[in-house]
């Protein structure tokens, strides 16, 4: 066989006739990706702030102010709402840094606890700042529709009814905690937007009970019939009306955040958004029916839920949400790559 000759000059040319090193391949370590920081761009200060941040902020700032002002036993509770602020404002800054999926969630659920606090520190702050309104949410009751439905129905009372009703007020519970967690522990971006439509309304809410606040029908007026159950009402009203700030009347946050959740889950989880429907509908009846609220509490409570529901549609196709999924993505990566070269790695949540 004779020898083979020279490569000619095209012959060593020819890039078809490379070959890649096995490090240019990829095969000695991780080859480069978007680093977590690459999108800290759209992500940078007060552009990295959700829209219920910035609704609930508002609240808890514009309440803690007016209680300071006030001075005396007011400026007292102000810490609490100060504190609340406070707290908000270190849980941002502190999921920031390392914006893992963890953190993500703990900043989320913030919240929810903030709302509880703050829930119950209005019963005695507010009425260091003003009266009550059940007198003028009455009024416009009554220049509606002739008469508050508190009153109106109470010739319709039948204890197997009010038990029922009082079954679908209590659900309200329940699908405020389900809705939300079940996106929570299956869809991060998804629980992203559940919690940033849900809060907005919260906020707005809150924001409410400090202009109007309200006890409701069952506190300020006077009725010939009592509420009577069959065992359900006697079991429950008392823990009901115990766990109410006794100024959460105007608007309907039972209405508002159960219509949001309904709208939310119609287009994220239909059969969730199905076995809700009629338990909501009973809800809502029982709000006027066991005389918790005013027929305006739920006009307004419509008003917020529509609010929530528009900003969540909004932020959800946002460039900030596109942001936070792509961060989150961007870590996630990171540390897979980490822990494939370098099993010892145990990066922190």
């Amino acid at each position: 066989m004779p020898a083979p000759g020279p490569l000619s000059s095209a012959s060593r040319s020819d890039p078809r006739e490379l070959r890649p090193l096995p490090e240019a391949a990829g095969l000695s370590g991780p080859s480069p990706g978007p680093a977590p920081g690459q999108h800290k761009g759209d992500l940078r200060g007060l552009r990295s702030i959700l829209p219920h941040e910035w609704v609930f902020g508002a609240y808890l700032a514009i309440l803690a102010a007016r209680l300071t002002l006030a001075g005396g036993a007011a400026a007292a509770w102000s810490w609490v709402f100060w504190t609340c602020l406070a707290g908000s404002v270190g849980v941002i800054m502190w999921a920031r840094r390392k914006p893992s999926p963890l953190r993500w969630r703990i900043r989320l659920l913030y919240y929810p606890a903030a709302m509880g606090i703050s829930f119950y520190a209005m019963e005695p702050a507010l009425p260091l700042l003003q009266p009550k309104t059940d007198d003028l949410l009455l009024a416009w009751d009554r220049a509606l529709l002739g008469e508050t439905p508190a009153v109106a129905w109470e010739g319709w009372l039948h204890p197997w009814l009010v038990d029922i009703a009082m079954a679908g007020y209590l659900f309200f519970f329940y699908y405020l905690i389900a809705s939300p967690g079940w996106y929570a522990l299956r869809d991060l971006p998804r629980f992203r937007q559940c919690i940033v439509g849900l809060f907005t309304l919260y906020g707005l809410g809150f924001l409410g009970y400090t202009i109007l606040p309200a006890g409701g029908p069952h506190r300020y007026l006077e009725f010939n019939r009592p509420l009577e159950g069959v065992w359900l009402l006697p079991l429950t009203l008392d823990i009901v009306n115990d766990g109410s700030n006794c100024v959460d009347v105007f608007p309907s946050i039972h209405f508002a955040a159960t219509l949001y959740l309904l709208l939310f889950d119609w287009q994220h989880h239909r059969r969730h958004f199905w076995l809700a429907c009629l338990p909501c509908v009973i809800l809502w009846f029982s709000t006027l029916y066991l005389r918790f609220h005013y027929f305006v509490d739920l006009l307004a409570g419509l008003g917020i839920a529509v609010i929530g529901w528009w900003v969540a549609r909004a932020y959800a196709v946002s460039k900030l949400e596109a942001a936070c999924q792509a961060e989150t993505e961007a870590l996630r990566v990171e540390r897979t790559r980490a822990r494939q070269y370098n099993p010892s790695t145990s990066p922190g949540p």
